[in-house]
């Protein structure tokens, strides 16, 4: 019997993934992705915030670089399930090469650990002036990454 897929013939080394040396930030970057492709983007942003919203209440802490690797995620899997077009293109764009700078801008310079009342008493609320503004910083940090331009 002919096999479809050959039977491997080295096992494949394990590795963890990691953005900005950070596995976490490569985490929510994957899940993210996959929550865009499969669902849509708004599915995506909710349950990224979510999440650092949950953190701020005994977790890690509400993270900002966090939810820089989600919006990034996010804008990939929109690129790739957009359209056959936006799939090809980022089938082309990927098959020359990708830096990581080219799907996800720097995070780590950004607030990160905040308990919910840190959070509350630097950016009040979601949504507040001081909340967009830090979410507009990371929105054309994300779009300058050369694989989301155009």
């Amino acid at each position: 019997m002919r096999m479809v897929v050959p039977k491997a013939t080295a096992e494949p080394k394990n590795f963890a993934l990691r953005l900005q040396n950070r596995r976490d930030l490569a985490q929510h970057f994957l899940v993210s992705a996959a929550l865009a492709a499969g669902a849509e983007a708004g599915v995506s942003n909710v349950v990224g915030l979510y999440k650092e919203i949950s953190d701020s209440r005994g977790g890690s802490g509400f993270s900002f670089a966090d939810l820089t690797a989600d919006r990034a995620g996010t804008r990939f899997g929109e690129l790739a399930t957009a359209s056959n077009a936006s799939a090809r293109r980022l089938q082309q764009q990927m098959s020359g090469g990708v830096a990581e700078p080219d799907i996800m801008p720097l995070a780590t310079d950004l607030p990160e650990g905040m308990s919910e009342a840190e959070f509350q008493r630097r950016y009040r609320e979601v949504g507040s002036p001081e909340y967009r503004a830090l979410m507009g910083v990371i929105e054309r940090r994300v779009s300058a990454c050369s694989l989301y331009r155009g």
